[in-house]
Order: structure tokens, then sequence, then C-alpha cells
């Protein structure tokens, strides 16, 4: 699955400036770490639908609140 996108980078422009800068610095921890391509792109993917749909601030986040949404899917 070879792309010439920045697959650990994401440019989702619904989720706020700084939480994005934060994502995309674990993505970038993944692809360091060598995660498989597929592996960095699912949990980017999945880490972009929570956070366009979480209505709560990063810095008011809790484990609680993941949970929660992740017992919705």
């Amino acid at each position: 699955m070879k792309t010439t996108k920045k697959y650990w980078v994401s440019s989702q422009e619904a989720i706020p400036p700084q939480t994005r800068i934060i994502l995309n610095e674990y993505l970038l921890s993944l692809k360091l770490a060598n995660k498989a391509e597929v592996t960095v792109s699912k949990y980017r993917s999945i880490l972009e639908k929570f956070l366009m749909e979480c209505s709560i601030s990063i810095d008011d986040l809790t484990s609680d609140d993941v949970l929660n949404w992740l017992k919705l899917y």
C-alpha cells in the first residue's frame, strides 16, 4: 500500500489546529516506531473521526470520554 501522501499526517480541517498538532505528533511517533503504514493510517482515520465528533476540549478530555465514544462504535 504505497501512497505519495504522508499517511502519518492529518490535514483534517474540522479538527482544531492545536489538537491536530498533537495528533500529528502522535502519528509521527507511530511512523518512527516503524509501525506498518496500514496501522498508522487506520489509527489516523479512527482518531480523526473521534476528534471531529468530540465536543470536549483536548485539555479537558478524559479516558472516560474516549471509552464512552468507543462504546458507541
